[in-house]
């Protein structure tokens, strides 16, 4: 069963005349719960000083009982509320009344020492801490009241502590030769725990005819920040890990100290990491004790993301921070740098020689060279690059090492001279960050000319032997062989080669003989488009006396070399 809870009423029940100087009592009898069995559970009572009025605070100016004793030291219209609340904790609206104070006859006059602002010190065992001038852990006070001649007055003392402090240890407050005193000297302390704030002494003054009068001295107790040592500048190497496709950099910054030009206790209050122009960059900072481990790892998919690395716009800053037990807080920070390690150059080339190649799907004439070989001892993906001759302008990278390709359009005329030669290059390697050393290259592409196959050609051709035309014996009677009849053939004949490929001008002329004919073939050509048709003719031999023989003269040609000689045919019996 759920009932609710109203908020009581709070009823202020003020003196029935009201002078300066003079202790009043406001009541709160008449405040009330109107909820059954409920009642009325604190009081919060605060007096204020007429508007725009200087040196006028209400003493006290603030109450916490049903009664609220105050005195005023000034005339005026001063302002008087209440807020009670009820024993659950809920508070009533606030109600206040306005008190008209007419001045006394002759009122005391007060004179506080001036507000005093002090450091404090922690020292000994077990630790204390207390305010320090320099030269005393004290503080002194002072208040002289006057009036007519003949009135005695009577002091006392008490504090209102930093609001700061509420949730602390409270601190110790002595006052020598003791809280009566118009010049007491007050002692501070706590036992190592915070004290720093500012701390409001009031003082009561009252006359033998009972006026009374009040002032306040204020002490403020300072406090300075701990000083940290210990920050600079971290450089951290990195790696590259290929399985990842991501940079990555660690290590440890060296250990941070701290102390306290008071002496306070110093807690560690944790690390923090500043980082900015690293993109999808991630830093982190763990704290180990007295110093911070570091972690970075950048994801990398083209070279433009080592900017994120080891870009100009990049910064990393990972910072300590302490805290003393009074609040304030020191620190310092390390500005981390990743380093890097250019490619160098292990295995150079300073010159190489290789074959061309004619590449028919592409038609281009090309040689590729295994050429310099670098390493980069951070694993970074290494960029090749390759100057020097525009017609070798395309690199790759296999293993560190790079492959050179020189290439020359062929264009159905002599194009050779275009590759074949000495390239002048400058090969260099470069991580994403740093350029590594270059190396100059002389490569040699070389050509092989064109080559006839054979100056000699067995031609193999269809014949059969004739029973009916005996070659007669010595005996005249018997066959020991016949005629041979040759049967007209056509084959094609591989007449010359080039072994790099090229297309070759390939000429061939024969003496008018009748029975060797020979195709033409078209220029320029490449296999198996350069391999002319032969025909050989029919023809009977007469006991072996004769066979299909013939020659013919081949030219051939890559543009850059050329070789030619007679070929000599003979036809042979295959039956």
């Amino acid at each position: 069963m759920c009932a609710a809870n109203t908020a009581p009423t709070a009823v202020i029940e003020p003196p029935v005349s009201a002078r300066s100087n003079t202790p009043l009592r406001f009541g709160a009898t008449g405040s009330r719960d109107d909820d059954p069995g409920d009642s009325i559970g604190g009081w919060s009572w605060r007096a204020s000083p007429p508007p725009g009025a200087s040196g006028c605070e209400p003493i006290p100016g603030k109450g916490a009982s049903a009664n609220f004793d105050v005195v005023f030291p000034c005339a005026g219209d001063h302002e008087v509320s209440l807020v009670v609340a009820d024993s659950l904790g809920l508070a009533s609206p606030a109600r206040s009344v306005i008190v008209r104070v007419e001045l006394s006859r002759d009122p005391p006059v007060l004179v506080t020492g001036p507000d005093v602002t002090v450091e404090h010190r922690c020292s000994g065992v077990p630790l204390t801490c207390g305010p320090w001038d320099g030269a005393s852990p004290e503080v002194m006070l002072s208040a002289r009241a006057s009036a007519p001649a003949g009135v005695t007055f009577t002091y006392r003392w008490s504090v209102e502590l930093p609001s700061e402090l509420a949730a602390q240890p409270v601190p110790r407050v002595t006052f020598s030769p003791g809280d009566t005193s118009a010049e007491p000297r007050v002692r501070i302390e706590t036992d190592g725990t915070a004290i720093s704030g500012r701390y409001t002494f009031t003082v009561v003054a009252t006359d033998s005819r009972g006026l009374v009068t009040g002032g306040s001295q204020r002490v403020v107790i300072g406090n300075r920040p701990p000083v940290v040592t210990g920050g600079g500048r971290v450089l951290l190497p990195h790696r590259f890990d290929a399985a990842a496709r991501k940079f990555l950099a660690g290590g440890e910054t060296p250990a941070a100290t701290w102390t306290d030009p008071d002496g306070d206790p110093v807690t560690l209050a944790g690390f923090t990491s500043v980082q900015s122009g690293a993109g999808p960059g991630v830093f982190e900072v763990l704290g180990v004790g007295d110093r911070a481990r570091l972690s970075i790892s950048v994801p990398y998919s083209s070279p433009a993301d080592g900017a994120f690395l080891l870009g100009p716009g990049v910064s990393r800053r990972a910072e300590i921070v302490v805290a003393d037990v009074n609040g304030a807080h020191g620190t310092t920070g390390w500005d981390v740098e990743v380093t890097n390690r250019p490619p160098r150059l292990v295995s150079p080339v300073p010159f190489a020689s290789v074959d061309h190649t004619f590449e028919a799907s592409f038609q281009r004439y090309a040689a590729q060279a295994e050429l310099s070989t670098w390493v980069d001892d951070d694993g970074d993906p290494l960029l090749l690059a390759v100057g020097g001759d525009p017609a070798c302008a395309d690199v790759l990278e296999r293993g560190g090492t790079a492959w050179v390709t020189c290439s020359a359009p062929f264009t159905g005329r002599a194009d050779l001279d275009r590759i074949v030669g000495i390239h002048s290059l400058a090969v260099s390697a470069a991580d994403p960050f740093d350029q590594g050393p270059v190396q100059q290259t002389r490569l040699e592409v070389r050509n092989r000319p064109p080559r006839l196959v054979a100056s000699r050609i067995a031609f193999p051709m269809t014949c059969a032997a004739d029973p009916n035309r005996c070659c007669s014996g010595f005996d005249k009677w018997s066959c020991p062989d016949s005629d041979f009849d040759f049967i007209a053939t056509s084959i094609p004949v591989r007449v010359a080669a080039d072994d790099d490929g090229d297309p070759i001008d390939l000429s061939i002329s024969s003496p008018p003989l009748w029975c060797l004919s020979i195709g033409s073939v078209p220029r320029p050509c490449t296999e198996p488009a350069c391999i002319p048709v032969l025909t050989m003719c029919g023809l009977t031999s007469g006991c072996g006396a004769t066979t299909p023989t013939g020659s013919f003269t081949a030219t051939a040609s890559d543009g850059l070399a050329t070789v030619s000689g007679t070929v000599n045919v003979q036809g042979v019996c295959a039956p």
